[in-house]
């Protein structure tokens, strides 16, 4: 049984890609539930405090802006490869339609 190696490479970056994608994507999903549960139960109290004492109310001083960071070395080295295949596939399809382009004018 042959193994046909380019099949092989391309079937592995597109994997890697999607793969990438995904996880990516996930992050991001996390991130966006974070921001709508930003109030935390302490921010909550601080504020029905806040309103029996009367004093002024600033959005601001109960907000936890902090951002979590998803980066790490998987992450970077999947979107490098994402970027290397888009620029490869980019590249192709480019060539592919110069041909198509070329025999339809002939």
């Amino acid at each position: 049984m042959k193994i046909n190696f380019r099949k092989t490479i391309i079937f592995l970056l597109l994997s890697s890609f999607v793969i990438t994608m995904i996880l990516s994507t996930n992050g991001f999903y996390q991130s966006e539930l974070k921001k709508k549960t930003i109030l935390t139960n302490e921010a909550i109290k601080s504020f029905e405090n806040d309103i029996k004492t009367g004093k002024e109310i600033d959005i601001n001083n109960y907000l936890d802006l902090k951002k979590k960071n998803y980066d790490n070395n998987f992450s970077k080295s999947g979107r490098y490869i994402s970027k290397k295949v888009n620029k490869i596939i980019s590249f192709g399809m480019e060539k592919t339609l110069k041909i198509i382009i070329k025999a339809i004018e002939e």
